[in-house]
């Protein structure tokens, strides 16, 4: 078998290697290459930071990395390892880190996270044994939205632009890759983004992708809050995208977002755990 990056491999061959891998996943997934195309794009997927195994010139498994600059660090994060069925139980997962591990240290990466279902045992125990560490819990939630009552004294208008210094200062909690800044303004184009204001201030805010029905973040400034202003948040976008949505990777230690997410009908459908290696001397 054969170690080296996914630089130059193309879409097509990661897309079926990728559906096969995850077929009997604890959700199963299948994309389409444009859909898998699209998830790369959004994770800042880097193919000369991603590694794969080859076997006679195929690709048997796999792990893709996005790259991004946070907080004054160069992080990595795993956004997919998958390895197809005959070639389960060699600790192929192990052994790819083993690879990319010297060459992240070369270019300077600080940490590599990653989430992984909390049922997956295998795969945490795998994780564990190359280096990483559990950061924090995650809670993911799906449903149908049950409510109703708003705030006639909030405003909701389109947010076009994002004052990031404003609404992190809104904050609880810091979201997972997935949500977080870099990869939100990505998709910026795509995303449906409201803001709440009273007296022309911005108080409160959603962001969601309609095309997976998902809010990637929400937050109400501190002094606003039990007021109704993410209600009315959330009533504005049943009103325009339907009453279907899903967040994924909630971090457990926000009760209040969490309880939020209940109350308005939707179902801790998935708990997920966030993991993380740190690089550098201290590893070595």
């Amino acid at each position: 078998m054969e170690f080296k990056t996914l630089k130059g491999i193309s879409t097509k061959e990661i897309t079926q290697v990728f559906n096969e891998a995850f077929s009997d996943y604890f959700i199963p997934l299948n994309f389409t290459e444009e859909q898998l195309k699209s998830k790369m794009v959004a994770d800042k997927t880097d193919l000369s930071l991603s590694v794969g195994v080859f076997e006679k010139g195929n690709l048997v498994a796999f792990i893709l990395h996005g790259f991004d600059i946070i907080d004054n660090q160069k992080m990595v994060y795993n956004g997919g390892t998958g390895v197809v069925h005959e070639k389960r139980g060699a600790g192929l997962t192990k052994q790819m880190y083993q690879y990319i591990i010297p060459l992240l240290i070369v270019n300077g990466i600080d940490r590599i996270i990653l989430e992984v279902i909390d049922k997956n045992i295998q795969a945490i125990k795998s994780y564990e044994k190359s280096g990483f560490k559990t950061k924090r819990h995650l809670a993911c939630y799906k449903g149908k939205i049950e409510i109703s009552n708003t705030n006639a004294n909030v405003e909701i208008k389109e947010l076009k632009n994002y004052n990031w210094q404003l609404m992190e200062s809104f904050w609880d909690v810091s979201p997972t890759w997935q949500n977080s800044i870099p990869v939100v303004n990505e998709i910026i184009s795509t995303n449906a983004s409201l803001g709440a204001y009273v007296k022309n201030q911005l108080v409160g805010y959603v962001i969601y992708n309609p095309n997976n029905n998902r809010i990637q973040q929400i937050a109400v400034q501190k002094g606003y809050r039990n007021k109704r202003i993410a209600s009315t948040l959330i009533v504005k976008l049943k009103e325009r995208f339907g009453n279907k949505l899903s967040i994924i990777n909630v971090d457990k230690r926000s009760s209040a977002v969490n309880d939020f997410f209940n109350k308005i009908g939707l179902k801790n459908s998935l708990e997920q755990i966030e993991m993380e290696m740190i690089l550098g001397n201290d590893n070595q």
